[in-house]
């Protein structure tokens, strides 16, 4: 079996483009998309964490930046570009 694609979205604003990101990973082309909340932001605050609890939760593993990088350590994966050392 062929292990579907992940893709971390980062960035921003949360109010379009990581949305955008993420529908077009997870739902347009069936890749698994991965959300660090704490790597996103958005204008306002409160309506940036709305969307990823009512939102992204829903078709996205959201989860945190430090567990990313934990994970892509335990895995063996080469650090990503601006991951630290």
């Amino acid at each position: 079996m062929r292990r579907q694609p992940t893709i971390v979205v980062t960035g921003v604003s949360a109010n379009v483009a990581v949305p955008n990101a993420v529908f077009d990973a997870a739902v347009n082309l069936g890749h698994q998309a991965v959300v660090p909340a704490d790597a996103i932001a958005g204008v306002p605050a409160d309506y940036a964490q709305a969307v990823v609890r009512h939102t992204l939760a829903l078709v996205s593993t959201v989860t945190t930046a430090g567990e990313v990088i934990e994970s892509r350590r335990r895995r063996g994966a080469a650090p990503a570009s601006g991951e630290r050392h």
